[in-house]
């Protein structure tokens, strides 16, 4: 007979590479999560005040590097060990993500000191996260 009010048990990843897997999955989702609520939160400034529009893309780089912060801390703090690594590899994996979009959309990787600000961003970003990560955790 069967019982009532049990529920099946999830099945949790017993594999490392399923578990790797998962821990990426979140980070990105956080980190995606972390710069879209930024963007939008900048939108309403720029939308309600009278700010200039010069203030776009350093606004949308803060959004960015923030993003790729949340997405370092998160992975760093799943992981637990090698938190430094863990945040630079993300914000290295947002930049090279961010110029291989641009290499094959067929514009300019980096012209000048305005190009380079977003890819760096991600990569301190990230950093950032990580060495936050390593600072909480010890």
């Amino acid at each position: 007979m069967k019982q009532m009010g049990k529920r099946p048990t999830r099945q949790h990843p017993t594999n490392g590479k399923q578990k790797i897997a998962l821990l990426l999955v979140v980070s990105l989702g956080a980190g995606i999560g972390a710069a879209a609520m930024l963007l939008c939160l900048f939108a309403v400034l720029l939308w309600k005040f009278p700010v200039p529009l010069t203030f776009v893309q350093p606004l949308s780089c803060a959004a960015a590097g923030a993003g790729a912060m949340v997405s370092g801390f998160v992975l760093a703090q799943s992981t637990g060990r090698q938190r430094l690594l863990c945040g630079f590899g993300c914000g290295m994996f947002y930049g090279a993500c961010l110029l291989a979009a641009s290499a094959l959309c067929g514009g300019e990787i980096v012209s000048d000191a305005s190009g380079a600000m977003v890819p760096a961003a991600l990569v301190l970003g990230g950093l950032l996260g990580g060495a936050l990560s390593a600072v909480r955790g010890t």
